[in-house]
């Protein structure tokens, strides 16, 4: 039934037609290009299922990044089909041990006029992000991934207002609740992908290391554990002969 709803997903809503977009302003129009730019810093290609191409990126600072620290995100995106209203951008850090943070991103290309349910076929979309890595984040390095998904869909088990809940507390999408349909991805045909239907587009050091860690714990606040000191031993007189 989830393939089922991915495939209604991929078309125009019923009874929407090209007049039914909304009117771009200026501000937007400049996030929307007739081509990929030729200087973009990181060239990329990853297809996302013949619907949509990620085809390149920049990243500030692009190797390094502690826990709290911010990075700049820019993201290229080319349109190769239509994408129903359904589907929406997601981007997460992902830790090498499989943890996962979902970034929450607020730009125009998340919601509103040039979400991907609007998007014209052959145009080249830039999606910009402010990302702070997790200041709990516990890894030596992780790795940033994108793609597109559907959110989950609310069966009467499950209202929708708490399918919303769950999404915004960072759940693993593809792991369904019960009463709820678990989220749609569009799989990774072409390019570096992880096990989740994402492009990995980066991995980036963070610096922590095991006495980085018992740093930070005494920078907090919480006893560090000192190895205990010999005890003493009493040198016994020798006897007199």
């Amino acid at each position: 039934m989830a393939l089922l709803f991915g495939a209604g997903c991929a078309q125009l809503p019923a009874g929407s037609t090209e007049e039914d977009r909304p009117e771009l302003t200026p501000e937007l129009k400049a996030l929307v290009l007739e081509s990929a730019p030729t200087d973009i810093p990181k060239p990329l290609y990853i297809d996302f299922n013949g619907k949509a191409e990620l085809v390149g990126y920049s990243l500030e600072p692009a190797t390094m990044a502690a826990p709290g620290s911010k990075l700049s995100l820019k993201l290229y995106w080319r349109s190769t089909s239509r994408l129903g209203s359904g589907y929406a951008l997601f981007t997460e850090i992902v830790t090498g041990n499989g943890k996962r943070f979902e970034v929450e991103g607020a730009g125009p290309l998340r919601s509103g006029a040039l979400s991907p349910g609007n998007w014209e076929p052959g145009k080249v979309y830039v999606d910009e992000l402010d990302v702070t890595v997790p200041a709990e984040l516990d890894s030596s390095r992780f790795s940033i991934v994108v793609g597109l998904r559907t959110a989950p869909v609310a069966t009467e088990e499950a209202p929708a207002e708490d399918a919303k809940k769950d999404d915004k507390a960072g759940k693993d999408a593809a792991k369904p609740a019960a009463g709820q349909f678990g989220a749609v991805y569009l799989s990774v045909l072409s390019g570096p992908a992880d096990s989740k239907h994402g492009g990995v587009i980066a991995t980036l050091e963070t610096g922590l290391t095991p006495g980085a860690q018992r740093a930070r714990a005494a920078k907090d606040g919480k006893p560090m554990k000192r190895p205990l000191a010999p005890r003493p031993v009493s040198a016994k007189p020798r006897p007199t002969p």
